[in-house]
């Protein structure tokens, strides 16, 4: 196939593979025996090492298990705002901000955040992000922290404990098999918006991505920006899979990238145009992630 060998890679882990190995430019090794990694040192060849993550240790899964219980129990806690003031949104918005602050506080979690002031810049808005981790419930909350509701997928409303404090914070469910219903749900969502003054977050991408590879987007977030008048404002995750990967229960400490784009005007938006719109704004975020 006229390959050029001299630019091509190759990955290995068995010493069977060394003839290929010194015959292309870019080998790597990974995870080597003795004898192989003495001879990657020789070569100077770069090593790869990666480790399981091991069983969780019993203050791991303490840990983790108080971080559920507490969503409700904050939650509980800003119950007297709403009913010593009739202001059910401040009770949302101290439960919601409290729960973040003690679950990225005991998972470990700390965060680099670029255009941190672009979450502020304009609201309301619909916060779109890449979808990684069970852990985005939390990094999401941390950084909108009020004002703001979210839309999931109907099977959350049946989990315990979240998916009724998920219904406590006017959260939207939609089925995404019926795609009528899913349309007559977001009607409420719009109205959120307008009346309420709330932002949506939701991920476009609709369900969890395996690694940190940017799934498709759908477009269900772009049509409620573009109805309700407001802005896109995209939220790029790097490395949340750092902390909760996909098939995993229980969270590791980690620092927690993000970039913060700034504010996508949707007044020009159309039906006729969406596509090009939600490709463009895809687009950024390949950009932001290394993908292109």
């Amino acid at each position: 196939h006229k390959a050029d060998l001299d630019i091509s890679f190759i990955s290995t882990d068995s010493e069977d593979d060394l003839p290929l190995s010194k015959a292309v430019g870019n080998p790597r090794i990974v995870n080597p025996s003795k004898t192989l990694a003495q001879i990657a040192t020789d070569e100077e060849w770069p090593v790869c090492n990666f480790r399981d993550r091991g069983r969780p240790k019993l203050t791991e899964i303490a840990k983790m298990g108080s971080v559920y219980y507490m969503m409700p129990a904050a939650m509980t806690m800003a119950l007297p705002i709403w009913a010593l003031t009739g202001n059910k949104r401040s009770a949302v918005n101290t439960g919601m901000s409290l729960w973040a602050d003690y679950a990225s506080a005991l998972t470990g979690l700390k965060y680099d955040i670029e255009g941190e002031d672009h979450l502020w810049e304009r609201r309301p808005a619909v916060f779109i992000f890449n979808h990684q981790s069970a852990a985005d419930t939390v990094i999401i909350a941390k950084l909108l922290r009020r004002d703001f509701t979210g839309i999931g997928k109907q099977e959350i409303k049946k989990m315990p404990i979240v998916g009724q404090m998920m219904q406590f914070a006017d959260v939207v469910f939609i089925d995404r098999a019926n795609a009528k219903d899913a349309i007559e749900a977001m009607k409420p969502v719009v109205k959120a918006i307008q009346e309420d003054g709330l932002s949506v977050t939701l991920a476009p991408e609709g369900t969890r991505s395996y690694g940190n590879t940017l799934g498709p987007f759908k477009k269900g977030a772009f049509h409620i920006a573009m109805q309700a008048g407001v802005p896109i404002i995209p939220i790029v995750i790097h490395n949340a899979a750092d902390t909760l990967p996909r098939g995993r229960q229980i969270a590791k400490a980690a620092e927690i990238k993000v970039t913060v784009l700034p504010p996508i005007d949707t007044e020009n938006w159309t039906v006729k145009n969406m596509n090009a719109q939600v490709k463009g704004v895809r687009q950024q975020f390949l950009d932001v992630l290394g993908q292109t």
